[in-house]
């Protein structure tokens, strides 16, 4: 049986006309689980149903085997957490933040906290108000790492980032994953990132889980194929999802390599996560 860190079991939530259906997903613990998905998906709702902002009409969401309710502050304490927007008050400095938000979190490191505002080039004795945007998400993701916690859930951790600090957010995750007792479970519109890496790959539609798989199975399921134009046949049809034409040909993504391999003016490559997600029709592409 797996030791899952967070398991959703048949949850359904209600918000107006939109609605989470049906979903069942578990996150290992020792795992960094990737979350994607068009805009209006339902994948900040989700998370936001997981830290118990929304509460479910229906099913139950367990963590490390423990309901939210009646554990709120054992299970809330090992959560670090960073959504799309700044949920600190803008008024005070990142210092006067991390002094009031520590009491709450037994594990807080500040010392590493220090370390990390240093390495993310943020100064503590600087009111908020007067980060930018990608300044104040290196601000949340400095907080959400110096407590220490157990679980990671990260809402587009990387958007609007600059290359440089992007990387740096990344080599944080890895670091933090050094020991297989963590678990992270993040969204993002980076699909380069999830190639980095994710572990596990979760596809949210329409409020409807499409699937959740290891990624590199989930890879090397698929092919990215090259047909020349004129070696396009009616048959090679069948077996192409999202065909698109182009100045060399046409492309477009198979589950079946066999009906391609060693065929004349056909080129078959491994896909990013991006292509499948493009291919398949639910990412923009963009």
């Amino acid at each position: 049986m797996p030791n899952n860190a967070i398991s959703i079991k048949n949850v359904n939530v209600f918000l107006g006309s939109f609605i989470l259906s049906n979903i069942n997903l578990n996150v290992e613990k020792g795992t960094i689980m990737g979350f994607v998905g068009k805009n209006g998906a339902g994948k900040t709702t989700l998370i936001k149903t997981i830290l118990d902002v929304f509460r479910p009409d229906h099913g139950e969401i367990l963590f490390d085997g423990l309901p939210m309710y009646g554990n709120e502050e054992k299970i809330k304490s090992k959560i670090g957490v960073v959504f799309d927007g700044l949920i600190y008050p803008t008024s005070m400095t990142a210092k006067q933040i991390a002094k009031m938000v520590s009491p709450f979190y037994p594990d807080f490191d500040m010392e590493k906290w220090h370390n990390l505002m240093k390495r993310l080039e943020l100064y503590d004795n600087t009111k908020l108000s007067n980060f930018s945007k990608g300044m104040q998400m290196r601000f949340s993701i400095v907080m959400a790492f110096a407590q220490n916690p157990d679980i990671l859930i990260l809402d587009e951790p990387t958007a609007g980032l600059d290359p440089a600090a992007r990387a740096v957010i990344l080599d944080l995750m890895l670091d933090f994953m050094q020991d297989e007792n963590k678990t992270i479970f993040f969204s993002t519109h980076i699909t380069s990132d999830l190639d980095k890496i994710a572990d596990y790959v979760t596809l949210i539609d329409n409020g409807k889980i499409m699937f959740s798989e290891e990624k590199n199975a989930l890879l090397d399921k698929y092919a990215l194929v090259h047909i020349e134009k004129e070696a396009l046949t009616e048959e090679m049809k069948k077996y192409l999802t999202g065909m698109k034409e182009n100045v060399f040909g046409y492309e477009g993504l198979c589950y079946n390599k066999s009906m391609f391999q060693n065929v004349a003016g056909v080129k078959i490559a491994r896909p990013t996560v991006e292509d499948i997600m493009i291919y398949r029709g639910v990412m923009d592409d963009n």
